[in-house]
């Protein structure tokens, strides 16, 4: 999420400020006509810019109510929704009373260095909101690029493929080692039959234990993941070269059934030029490119079907 920096209450207010400063009214006019002329652009400058700017900050980021399921509950994980509503509202008051101390200027109410002084008593009182907010965007900035379109998961094992099957589903051309747990991320690639488009996720290594043993922060994470899935497709390597035993791969299996509805699941051999042994419903191979035709098709018969 492209969200622009948040500073310290202090720049918006020196930002204001200067703005205010450079008004300049001509000699020409009488010198207290040219200071009431001063003083009224002087404020206006100062409202504008400290306003603007606050209310830039509450613009640019999402709300809540708007956001899909996947990145709410983001959100609630990384940030806290609560959290997230509570500073925002602590900004958007600050602009108001912003807005209401320009209105008591204009009505001869506050001098002009009382409406200096009063805002920026406001803006200190939300000095703590404005670093929350800071902090709330470099964690924004870091969510996944995904969009509301058909959605394919993977799951299964660090090192089973995962990385080398989304490269040959998709465009997408990630980062591929050969050494467990090269997933850091979230991992996003697009399929395209003619103007539709598939989004295939590889999962970063949260479903590999029992949902139960997750702690919180895990669990919202794949509950986030629960709501874009409309296939899961778990990739077994009967191999071992992935160095997790059958068995290990069979009870992530099983734990992965506890979360997804079991119609949703469909399993993958994948090194199948290895070890074709297990049962499953595809082998593929990202060497020799076996399966992977017949995999791209179902998922697009699966889900670009006509209804």
């Amino acid at each position: 999420m492209n969200v622009p920096k948040v500073n310290n209450y202090e720049s918006y207010f020196d930002t204001a400020f200067n703005s205010a400063s450079r008004i300049v009214v001509s000699r020409k006019i009488p010198f207290e006509t040219r200071e009431l002329i001063r003083r009224k652009e002087s404020a206006k400058a100062f409202y504008n810019s400290l306003y603007s700017n606050i209310d830039s900050i509450i613009k640019h980021f999402p709300e809540v109510e708007k956001l899909s399921k996947f990145y709410e509950e983001l959100v609630d994980v990384t940030i806290g929704i609560d959290s997230y509503k509570k500073n925002l509202g602590a900004i958007n008051w600050a602009k108001f009373m912003v807005k209401k101390l320009y209105y008591l200027f204009l009505k001869r109410k506050i001098g002009l260095d009382e409406l200096y002084g009063r805002s920026k008593s406001v803006l200190k009182q939300v000095s703590k909101n404005f670093e929350f907010l800071e902090k709330s965007r470099k964690q924004l900035s870091k969510f996944p690029s995904v969009k509301i379109l058909p959605t394919v998961l993977l799951a299964g094992y660090p090192n089973v493929g995962k990385t080398s099957l989304l490269s040959e589903l998709t465009e997408s051309k990630p980062e591929i080692n050969s050494y467990p747990f090269t997933t850091k991320d979230i991992n996003v690639g697009m399929m395209k039959q003619d103007n539709y488009k598939i989004q295939v996720i590889d999962t970063p290594g949260l479903l590999e234990r029992p949902f139960s043993g997750m702690n919180r922060i895990e669990k919202k994470a794949v509950t986030a993941l629960k709501h874009l899935a409309d296939i899961v497709l778990f990739i077994y390597d009967t191999s071992t070269t992935s160095g997790f035993a059958v068995k290990e791969q069979e009870t992530l299996y099983k734990n992965v059934k506890t979360i997804f509805p079991e119609e949703k699941i469909y399993t993958i051999t994948n090194k199948c030029e290895l070890d074709k042994s297990k049962k499953t419903h595809f082998y593929v191979s990202c060497i020799t490119g076996e399966g992977i035709k017949e995999l791209k098709e179902f998922i697009i018969k699966k889900l670009l079907k006509k209804t």
